[in-house]
């Protein structure tokens, strides 16, 4: 945990780190873009030594090809600045689906990295429960940390297919987080530790493992407004 058990530099490293991850895969839109400009240069210079016209099909291939990295990077923005400005909300109804989707593309390389793939399966019936939103956003992020970087997980290759998944009641909202390797965290350690513990209570929700596979599920006993 952090010196003190601060919960703010908790909150502060996990939004280092999904900055680190945004502004890194940021890096590399820029440096696809300055690749394609450089190409646009080239056949600028070969048209006018040599007098020949641009052959417009390549021009238009590369241009196409910066216009889909400008979508990129201003897709990858909108949802940094939501995910920044989850800092300013008190707690409100929350829609949990929604959360995850942001967490889960912040948190994409990170994920990548570990080897693992996420599908997010849409939830049946809606998912939302009263809570601040950068605690919940930091409890999910903490949740897929756990499910494909936990340390004691002896199989770190790629290949790790990752499933999130909702309840279908909505009187008692769930996120399921599933893999399809072991899941090498005993059930009574999983979320044991006094930050967990402490980010749990900040939502008001609890972790239970599950019967049917390696995962667990975050729930809640409050029923969902809404």
């Amino acid at each position: 945990m952090s010196p003190n058990n601060d919960p703010c530099m908790d909150d502060i490293e996990f939004f280092g780190a999904l900055s680190a991850a945004m502004t890194h895969d940021m890096k590399n839109i820029l440096a696809i873009i300055n690749e394609n400009a450089g190409l646009l240069g080239d056949l600028a210079v070969k048209t006018r030594n040599n007098a020949i016209p641009i052959d417009p099909s390549k021009a238009a291939l590369i241009s196409e090809k910066i216009g889909k990295q400008v979508d990129r990077a201003d897709t990858m923005m909108k949802q940094f600045n939501r995910f920044s400005h989850s800092m300013d909300h008190a707690e409100e109804l929350v829609d949990m689906e929604e959360m995850v989707m942001l967490v889960a593309t912040l948190a994409e390389r990170i994920i990548r990295r570990h080897g693992g793939t996420l599908t997010v399966i849409p939830a049946p019936v809606p998912c939302r429960i009263h809570a601040r939103r950068f605690a919940l956003l930091h409890l999910i992020f903490r949740a897929l940390d756990t499910l494909c970087c936990n340390p004691a997980d002896p199989g770190s290759g790629p290949g790790k297919q990752l499933t999130v998944q909702f309840g279908s009641d909505a009187t008692t909202p769930e996120i399921y987080f599933i893999r399809d390797f072991a899941l090498a965290v005993e059930g009574d350690r999983l979320f044991g530790s006094p930050k967990d513990r402490a980010l749990l209570a900040r939502v008001n929700m609890m972790v239970t493992t599950l019967n049917t596979g390696p995962g667990f599920c975050l729930c809640t006993s409050r029923s969902g407004k809404g």
